[in-house]
């Protein structure tokens, strides 16, 4: 999240969302009767001395006083409705229905007289956070290469490409084109350089096939991305798989600290180890967690972001943000397109780890 501006005298924040998760705290924190502002273009008709008309569309900022607010898990997109009080332009439009649609990118102005404090200690949160950091990482193989962006927004596949069996082809062929692959996922990594000078590069993979390829970036004189290199990591094989298996392993946890998949990535392998270890420091599933939490049983909590997108107007999920908001217990949104997300889905969307043991699917309500 963005933090542009905090007004203490006019009782507004201005914020720019910049992925999902962050929509999912704009919907929690705009409350009905709060006034929420956002730039948007309308269609104005201008008539002619001859009686024809010509149509323009202008840029208008509006303001509405929410009376409703929505979620649509499908798109990702959270919406206000409510009646226009301020335009930045007469339009004629005070006192009409307007619905705004926040999405990442898109600057909004959240405006609350009465629930004030919660927007300030909202951004004075964000306002500490540091410049995202980014990592590229090389995954390779005997039998392709994969190059991946890692940042707090998630994981990004800027290529992917397999080499054929040597079984079905000469082994020179297959030489060739191993080489033909390592050019293309070189340009894709100079290509990206060039917009980004402060990214990283992780290399990882069978150990042969990451010294060929650096070997490779040395013949070739790729001073730049040999100088980016800050990790070089082993792992049974390549491609996406080698990946996922890189952040089950753990390989890349020395970026866990400032890059969240791969924080999300380490904090579920470490639940699973806990629930084999012991079933019962673990709850499963928005009831189970809801009847620790009540006891104080809960230490932390794991819930895919999907999981969140489909339940977030659930009154006991509300429940448990509000306690989550307050400071009260630690909760971490496993972002979607991870391994990890998957995993959590699969144990009911939401879960956490116990300080002691409780038997929770013998505790009634």
């Amino acid at each position: 999240m963005i933090i542009r501006q905090v007004n203490s005298l006019k009782k507004f924040i201005k914020v720019v969302p910049e992925n999902t998760i962050d929509l999912l705290n704009i919907f929690r924190l705009v409350s009905l009767g709060d006034i929420v502002y956002s730039e948007t273009s309308r269609e104005v008709k201008k008539e002619r001395a001859d009686g024809r008309y010509d149509s323009e569309r202008v840029l208008v900022t509006l303001g509405i006083d929410v009376e409703k607010k929505a979620v649509d898990p499908l798109l990702k997109r959270v919406s206000f409705t409510g009646r226009i009080i301020y335009e930045s332009r007469d339009l004629d439009l005070i006192g009409k229905y307007h619905t705004i649609h926040v999405h990442p990118g898109l600057e909004i102005k959240i405006e609350s007289r009465e629930n004030f404090n919660r927007l300030y200690s909202f951004s004075s949160n964000y306002q500490k956070k540091k410049k995202t950091r980014k990592v590229l990482c090389i995954t390779i193989d005997n039998e392709g290469v994969a190059v991946t962006e890692f940042s707090n927004l998630g994981l990004k596949t800027l290529y992917s490409k397999n080499i054929p069996s040597r079984n079905k082809m000469y082994e020179e062929t297959v030489e060739d084109l191993a080489h033909e692959i390592f050019q293309e996922a070189v340009k894709i990594v100079q290509d990206y350089l060039k917009e980004d000078e402060d990214i990283e590069i992780a290399i990882l993979g069978a150990s042969i096939s990451v010294e060929d390829f650096v070997n490779y970036l040395k013949k070739k004189n790729a001073k730049k991305i040999l100088e980016k290199i800050k990790k070089r990591g082993y792992t049974s094989t390549g491609r996406e798989e080698g990946l996922r298996e890189a952040l089950r392993s753990g390989e890349l946890k020395e970026y866990a600290d400032e890059l969240k998949p791969i924080k999300d990535s380490l904090e579920v392998e470490e639940f699973i180890q806990e629930m084999s270890k012991n079933p019962e420091k673990v709850a499963l599933g928005l009831r189970e967690v809801i009847k620790a939490l009540k006891m104080k049983a809960v230490e932390k909590i794991l819930v895919s972001e999907s999981y969140l997108w489909e339940n977030i107007a659930d009154e006991q999920l509300d429940y448990l943000l509000s306690e989550v908001e307050h400071g009260r217990v630690e909760l971490r949104v496993i972002l979607d397109g991870l391994e990890a997300s998957e995993k959590i889905r699969g144990l009911g969307g939401i879960v956490a780890t116990l300080y002691y043991p409780l038997k929770l699917s013998e505790i009634k309500k």
